[in-house]
Order: C-alpha cells, then structure tokens, then sequence
C-alpha cells in the first residue's frame, strides 16, 4: 500500500457533540458520513483521556541496534530499535506499533503506519538528512498519533468532463511517527503517588497536554554516536492497566456434589425449642465451616454462630409469638448456595409454646426423722386399753 502522510492533530478542545439524524428518503452527503464517525471518535478520546490517562500501556521498549562483526556482535551507532507496544497519546488518541522501528537518532525520526509490511521503506529520490542535536548527551526517543491517508483513487469530474479527473484519498489510517527530542517534558515528571488514588477533595478535569508526545526512553551517547545507556522508565509516563489481571472461580461454587459440600449429619439443643426464649443449638457434620448464615422462618432469628469443619454452635432467639410446630431450616453458603437439612435432622426442630410446656417438679418431701414427738400432740405407748377397762 502507497501512503501519503498527513499529519493532524486534534486537540481536547475539539469535541463533537453533534450526529447525524437519518430519516427516510434523506439525501446523505458525504458530510453527514464522516460526521458520524467523527462524533464517535470524539467520544473515544475523552473516555480514554479522562478514565484511563495517557502514556504507554505496555511494550514499545528500546534498546540497542545490534551490528554483525568478524569478531562478534556490537551495536550501530546513533541508532535504536523501537518494539512493539501499545501507547494512549495525550489527546487520548491510540497509538499501535505493530513492527519493530528502527530510528537514527540524527534524523527527525520514522513514520509508520499501522497494518502495513514490517519493512524500513527507503525512498529512492531523497537521501537522509542528519539534523544536529543541541545535546547530545541526553536525547529522548517519543511516539506521537499521526493520521495517515492512504490508498487514492481518481475523481469524476462535476462540470462537463473536459478537465483531467483529481485523486482523492479513500482510506485514513491510523499511524504514528517515532521522532527525537532535546529533553524530558514536564508532563513526564513527578508522577503522583498511588496510594493517594481514593483520597482527597472533588478532582479537577485535567487539562489539555500542550505536547502530543509520548516519551519512551532516554538515550546516553558519545559524540560519534556511541550510545552508553538506554534508561526506558526514568522519563516513561505509563497507564494503569487491568489487562494482565484476572482470577479463577472456585469448583463448589458453579457445582454440587463435591469434596466442599455442607453435610449435616446431627441436631443438639441445650433445652426445648419453647417460645420466648434463647436456646443453644449444636449442628455435627461436615464442611460446617462453609455456612454463612441460617434461616429458620419467621419469628425465629439468629443471633451468634461459631462454626467449624465439623461443628456449627448458634445462639436462636425464639419470639413469644413464633408460629409453633415444625420449622423448615436451611443453611447459606459463603457463595450464596442454599443447602437443606435433611428429614431426619430436621423434624427435631419444633417449637413448642412455653404456657403449655409443664413446670420441672421440686425436690421431695422430707419425712420427720423417728423418735422426735410431733409438736402438739402426745406420744402414745403401750397397748391401748378396751372398752370395758379401766381408765
């Protein structure tokens, strides 16, 4: 593909907050298609400006262009080789360097443009044209956002056909141009701490970068262009990204059946199940240190619970007006799974109502101990006497 380059720049302050409207038998001009993208465009630079920032995302490292020798591998002076690497710039354009550059540092640098043949194309009808470097000590390789049009194709005339037909250029290519800078730009110093993200007063909206600039590294070379250091993160502003993160859900949580099931095997209560009261209950079993929380239905509520792999203990506070009979009682995972008691385990659980539960008996009467008179009365000895004896 034969391209010719255009640069354009688009600032922040040039956003388009206007689409087209389509209706039926509309005439649609050229104007009202390009506006369209254009609008959604806009919106994909302030979304990438104002959430995620500007600076490299990843790759896009350089380093050193490597020289074959007879006696060995050494490097080419005044060049560096450019990896590939994805960049947001600062208007929140995004930049993808897709081939591995080389850049001279004494010339104003390359251009590329995305999706083409990975080939340094040389042209023929210009030779290269070394620019003197005001330091060149320290020098800085940058990537900018260039728009690139591409692929022309001839034009019908408008009036009677007489004139030759004009080109226009059919495609617009995102591309970018690697150049070389004399120093570090201020926007690339003194990054803010992280920890302070979520802290402090309402933010104010950044505002616009006056350089389209994104610095990649900073180059030490001699003065016959022999480079001695190539630092790619003293002057690199890079993006927080999410890209490399993730994690890995759990087996029991998406299925049932395996070795961190809830299995309850065992019901004990420290007293009856009356209304009115608090009572401790003990379920046995295992996998017990996996429940969350229990629902025994209205009136009965949970008010602590100790758990561990085979033993479930909690404190119920049961109302004095708690519907009674036998309950339904059922456990909650720690990822929102419901488990059910089983029959057996679960028909121990009946309230019953504390009026109609019958007093515990007291202690039993003590008989008076023998030989000791009963006050008020006289201790009878002796035969007793008939009828017809004497008194």
């Amino acid at each position: 593909m034969k391209s010719a380059t255009m640069c354009q720049e688009i600032p922040c302050e040039r956003s388009i907050a206007e689409r087209p409207r389509y209706f039926a038998r509309q005439l649609i001009t050229p104007d009202d298609l390009n506006l369209e993208q254009e609008y959604f465009r806009s919106k994909q630079r302030w979304h990438n400006r104002m959430l995620h920032g500007w600076g490299v995302v990843c790759g896009a490292q350089v380093c050193m262009a490597p020289k074959s020798t007879p006696n060995g591998t050494s490097f080419e002076p005044w060049k560096v080789l450019v990896k590939p690497g994805y960049l947001l710039g600062p208007y929140g354009d995004e930049i993808i360097i897709d081939c591995v550059r080389t850049v001279d540092l004494r010339t104003r640098g390359v251009t590329g443009v995305t999706g083409e043949p990975c080939v340094d194309a040389v042209d023929p009808w210009c030779t290269e044209v070394f620019q003197q470097n005001y330091n060149p000590g320290k020098l800085y390789v940058a990537v900018k956002y260039k728009e690139v049009a591409a692929r022309p194709v001839r034009v019908q005339p408008a009036g009677c056909g007489c004139d030759d037909s004009s080109c226009e250029n059919s495609r617009l290519v995102d591309g970018y141009e690697i150049g070389v800078l004399t120093e570090c730009p201020d926007s690339h110093q003194g990054p803010p701490n992280i920890d302070d993200l979520t802290r402090g007063p309402i933010p104010d909206c950044p505002v616009c970068p006056d350089e389209p600039w994104v610095v990649l590294a900073e180059v030490d070379l001699e003065a016959d262009g022999t480079i001695t250091k190539i630092d790619n993160c003293i002057c690199r502003r890079m993006v927080l990204s999410l890209a490399r993160e993730w994690w890995q859900c759990s087996d029991d949580s998406m299925s049932t059946g395996t070795a961190n099931t809830i299995k309850v095997t065992q019901l004990d209560t420290s007293a009856k199940l009356v209304t009115g009261t608090q009572p401790n209950i003990t379920l046995k079993g295992e996998n017990l240190d996996q429940v969350d929380s229990i629902k025994f239905g209205n009136g009965v509520a949970l008010v602590q619970m100790k758990t561990s792999a085979t033993a479930l203990e909690a404190t119920i506070n049961i109302a004095a007006d708690a519907t009674l009979g036998p309950r339904k009682v059922t456990l909650v995972d720690k990822q929102g799974n419901v488990v059910a008691l089983p029959a057996d385990v679960e028909k121990k659980f009946v309230i019953e109502d504390a009026k109609a539960t019958p007093p515990s008996p007291g202690p039993p009467n003590t008989p008076p101990k023998p030989g000791k008179p009963v006050p008020g009365k006289q201790a009878r000895t002796g035969r007793r006497k008939g009828a017809d004896e004497e008194v």
